[in-house]
């Protein structure tokens, strides 16, 4: 398949999947609410910060459903963290015959295929053309017209990285190297300069479950199919402290 309808295909696929969730061209996607109707479990945890993320893939028999998982790293921006999330999703929703990928969000490098396209369609998802054609004025969709001004208002409209909209626009060929290369720097200093909150650019260093993790492993020790003990192992695995139950009983 070529470049061209490669990328028709993963636009088609991204637009598809906000569609499917009501997710409206000039909205931001709502992550949480992708992993929770498809059924991934997905732990947000502070990691090394050269780690972005990963996510698994398995399938204990051809009858049964698969199970999905994905860890992204808190450690890294709230705005890449969406994009890893985004990332991952294409690896576990459309990726024929996959079953692990780890750390390679946002390296676009088409030496290895389905991490690019996973990146592309990250962008796709991240930022639909149609709701950037809504956002941005008309006579700044020449090419390298665009202000900072509005840059920050789509960027912090749709959460995404800097990176991740400045790329967007380059490949839309609304912008050239070189105005990408001035976006670029100074990125949080100028959010701060135009009255924008930082935290789209910061760590937010959560440890946070999206899934029915918790559920099962209750519903486990309900049936008493596993011990107290190791109940609160599992529970503290994601962050959850056997002192806390203590706290609430007194």
């Amino acid at each position: 398949m070529n470049s061209k309808r490669n990328n028709v295909r993963l636009e088609c696929l991204a637009n598809d999947l906000r569609e499917q969730m009501s997710i409206l061209t000039k909205e931001p996607v709502r992550i949480h609410q992708i992993l929770k109707t498809k059924g991934i479990l997905a732990w947000f945890r502070k990691l090394d910060p050269e780690f972005s993320g990963m996510a698994i893939r398995t399938q204990s028999d051809i009858a049964s459903p698969s199970k999905r998982f994905m860890l992204i790293n808190s450690a890294q921006s709230y705005g890449k963290q969406r994009f890893t999330a985004c990332h991952e999703l294409y690896h576990l929703l459309y990726q024929e015959e996959f079953t692990v990928s780890q750390n390679n969000a946002g390296k676009f490098d088409v030496k290895e295929p389905e991490e690019y396209n996973a990146d592309v369609f990250a962008s796709f998802l991240l930022l639909p053309e149609n709701g950037l054609k809504e956002l941005v004025p008309v006579d700044e969709q020449e090419k390298d017209k665009i202000q900072l001004a509005t840059i920050l208002k789509v960027e912090q409209n749709y959460r995404c990285s800097r990176i991740t909209l400045l790329r967007r626009l380059k490949d839309l060929k609304w912008i050239t190297a070189i105005v990408y290369d001035k976006y670029a720097r100074n990125v949080k200093s100028s959010a701060t300069e135009y009255g924008y909150s930082p935290d789209l650019y910061n760590p937010t260093n959560d440890t946070e479950l999206v899934g029915d993790y918790n559920i099962k492993a209750r519903e486990l020790y309900d049936k008493g199919l596993i011990s107290q003990a190791k109940y609160f192992s599992l529970l503290e695995d994601i962050g959850v402290k056997f002192s806390s139950f203590i706290d609430d009983e007194e």
